[in-house]
């Protein structure tokens, strides 16, 4: 027990130097193990009888958490026969205080393998009056710890113990433990809060829009018998512009027509062509010709008699037809 005492105060004396170095997830833990313990080449001399035996013990350890910590433990390693050349020892206790760092690789995110090499104050008490043997060796130990959640941890770990030569005593001890550790303060990451934004989409409908330019309206797209745009032209072309410019999803059906004056194959050229630099103005300010109608009508489709200068001029037009379309708006 005063080296278990011992033990505590080296760890709790070094805590202000750890916190130092410790992480937020920094803490001290206390535990148990329970085991099979084997004693080798205590016979040297004679036989005895089992060298294996039931061990226990205590944990206590500062983790720095960062894979890193400061592990003392105090065991208990059973009793055992012993034959050494010239010395009746006879049977004895054995138990070890050990101090180490204990360096922890992860395997998963809640388990690791880990590592030990620090030193062990072991001590042989026999009951055949030999007395009391005790002395330091190395303690190599490798193990398995898992977290089962913020408080317990589970391990399994291997130690050694080599080399435990004082007076007559000589001996190796191993030593097989399952343990438990319980880790004081110590709380999981928070789960990172996701939020999902919510998009709220409309589906907005837009209604077809038509625009017919006839010269009986004063709107003088093109010179008289010519198919290039008037000067004028381009602000009575800005309204349908403006809905392919603004809506991706609208197109244009533009058709041309004209008066009867002339012959009827001129005027059907003439109203294609008037139709298609209509359509290349479009174009020209960024909308797609796929998205684009083009047609010629000639005098075939009239809306007022052709036998009056009024009605003709109603009959020389352009029509721009956009159909109705549905977009999304957030």
């Amino acid at each position: 027990m005063k080296k278990a005492v011992t033990s505590l105060g080296l760890i709790v004396a070094l805590s202000p130097v750890a916190s130092v170095f410790a992480q937020d997830d920094s803490n001290f833990y206390l535990g148990g193990r329970f085991g099979v313990s084997t004693l080798t080449d205590a016979c040297d001399a004679g036989d005895c009888g089992s060298n294996d035996d039931v061990a226990g013990g205590l944990i206590l350890g500062y983790d720095f958490g960062n894979n890193f910590s400061i592990e003392s433990t105090y065991d208990y390693l059973g009793r055992f026969d012993t034959a050494f050349t010239g010395v009746n020892a006879g049977a004895g206790d054995l138990t070890a205080l050990t101090l180490a760092p204990k360096f922890n690789v992860g395997v998963t995110d809640l388990t690791d393998i880990y590592g030990k090499l620090g030193v062990a104050w072991w001590n042989w008490n026999s009951n055949v009056g030999t007395g009391d043997v005790d002395d330091y060796t190395i303690l190599a130990a490798l193990g398995v710890d898992h977290r089962a959640n913020d408080l317990v941890n589970v391990r399994l770990e291997y130690q050694y113990l080599p080399d435990m030569d004082k007076d007559y005593f000589d001996a190796d001890n191993h030593l097989i433990t399952a343990g438990v550790t319980f880790h004081f303060g110590r709380h999981s990451e928070p789960e990172p809060v996701v939020v999902e934004e919510v998009v709220v989409v409309e589906e907005v409908v837009e209604e077809a829009k038509k625009y017919v330019f006839s010269e009986a309206d004063e709107v003088e797209l093109f010179a008289f018998g010519k198919s290039s745009l008037s000067d004028g032209a381009a602000q009575h072309l800005e309204p349908m512009l403006k809905r392919l410019q603004d809506f991706e999803e609208s197109t244009a059906v533009i058709i041309g027509h004209t008066d009867s004056v002339g012959s009827e194959a001129f005027n059907q050229k003439l109203s294609e062509e008037r139709a298609q630099t209509v359509a290349n103005y479009f174009i020209d300010n960024g909308i797609a010709a796929e998205r684009l109608t083009v047609t010629g009508e000639g005098e075939t489709n009239p809306i007022a008699s052709n036998d009056t200068e009024d009605g003709r001029a109603k009959n020389r037009r352009v029509e721009i037809e956009s159909p109705e379309f549905v977009y999304e708006e957030m």
